[in-house]
């Protein structure tokens, strides 16, 4: 996920070279569904939910990576239109500061916005709380 400007300060000096060794020990692939870095591929859908298929037809689990073998593609329902996989690092406890190697993860955009979904939704929610708070001032 792209850095904000207002968090930029909150990444070390370093963070290029922190990214890069996540990167690489993580194979250039993502540490969830193992999905290759910069690979176009297929997302399931329907009775395909939950998968992803590689441009050679082979099919994965896209929770864990897991190989199911190699599809026909006519076989697989699927959004028609490519996803490039582009592996961003996640920091498990939502906390730039801390990039000790253990607290972070090489994830594609699915797998890290999956992880982070709770977090978002309690972002927004405190985002629109504090709208609300506000405009209720102007209320009279």
């Amino acid at each position: 996920m792209p850095i904000k400007p207002e968090n930029r300060g909150r990444y070390p000096a370093n963070w290029k070279e922190i990214r890069a060794a996540i990167l690489e020990r993580a194979g250039n692939r993502c540490e969830q569904c193992f999905a290759v870095n910069g690979d176009i591929i297929a997302r399931g859908i329907g009775k395909d939910a939950d998968t992803y298929m590689t441009h050679e037809a082979h099919v994965f689990h896209a929770d864990n990576g897991k190989y199911l073998g190699q599809w026909r593609m006519s076989d697989y329902e699927c959004n028609p239109d490519g996803v490039k996989i582009v592996l961003t690092i996640a920091h498990l406890d939502h906390t730039p500061e801390n990039c000790d190697p253990a607290n972070l993860r090489a994830w594609c955009q699915r797998c890290h916005l999956r992880y982070d979904a709770k977090h978002h939704a309690a972002n927004a929610q405190k985002t629109r709380r504090s709208r609300k708070a506000v405009a209720d001032l102007f209320d009279a």
